[in-house]
């Protein structure tokens, strides 16, 4: 689906919504104000501040000119909403007409939200080596089953694209708002997997992880395997990362509290 002015394509998330521009934008015009949220059926009444503070250093990716924005609300359910974009200025500083596009969230919603997009699913080209990707999956089970339970934050950032090799000893956190149930810390529920960076088409591949929990706070620990011949856990001074591949991890919906 390619849209007229400015955005190519666009993928809603269950914590982010990644919009790919068809033309290079100026950095500094990658402004919060930038980008409206509204009700489709309210257009004149924005809701306010719907996303995250932009930080274009982490959130903009200016190879694949793919933006990813990160909620900061939670969505009504089964309703359809639209994001204008205006005042985005082009590599040679005019103006782009503003543009819109519209999603429809599920029947019920929570944060993060699991949406149905109208768009195509973003491919990213990626030419930097050190490369990190998490990415969240859950589904309407999980919701449904407690609407307050849900990943507040990771540990490195989801969507970054650069990390070191020995990135926190290649320990992945994940803050939940309260603690999942223990019998969910296996790699049955948290899958990891890495894909190799490369123009010819790849798989995602498992990678052997060591699932745990923090002894008080609601963090579960991915452990990345070091590239010993014999590998260890979150040890200092090690590889996790592979120069040349992109890694993210699959949280099961059926993880729950």
């Amino acid at each position: 689906m390619a849209f007229s002015n400015l955005v190519n394509n666009f993928v809603v998330g269950i914590n982010s919504l990644q919009i790919k521009f068809i033309r290079s934008v100026q950095i500094t015009s990658l402004l919060d104000e930038n980008f409206v949220l509204t009700k489709t059926s309210d257009p004149s009444s924005p809701i306010s501040s719907p996303f995250r503070d932009i930080n274009t250093l982490v959130h903009y990716n200016s190879i694949s000119r793919v933006l990813t924005l990160f909620w900061n609300v939670v969505l009504d359910g089964n309703t359809e909403y639209t994001v204008t974009i205006s005042n985005l200025k082009d590599g040679g500083g005019l103006t782009i007409p503003s543009d819109s596009f519209s999603f429809t969230t599920p029947e019920s919603s929570a944060t993060p939200s699991s949406l149905v997009s109208t768009g195509t699913v973003i491919e990213e080209v990626l030419i930097q080596d050190k490369s990190v990707k998490v990415d969240f999956e859950t589904g309407y089970q999980i919701i449904a089953k407690n609407p307050e339970f849900y990943i507040k934050e990771v540990s490195p950032t989801n969507g970054a694209f650069y990390i070191n090799n020995g990135e926190n000893d290649g320990r992945v956190v994940l803050t939940f708002n309260q603690r999942p149930a223990s019998n969910f810390l296996t790699s049955k529920y948290f899958k990891a997997q890495r894909k190799k960076m490369q123009r010819a088409p790849s798989r995602w591949e498992n990678v052997s992880t060591q699932i745990s929990m923090h002894s008080w706070k609601p963090d579960v620990f991915v452990d990345f395997p070091s590239d010993d011949s014999t590998p260890v856990y979150y040890e200092d001074g090690k590889t996790y990362f592979e120069t040349g591949y992109k890694y993210r991890i699959i949280v099961s919906s059926e993880v729950g509290v």
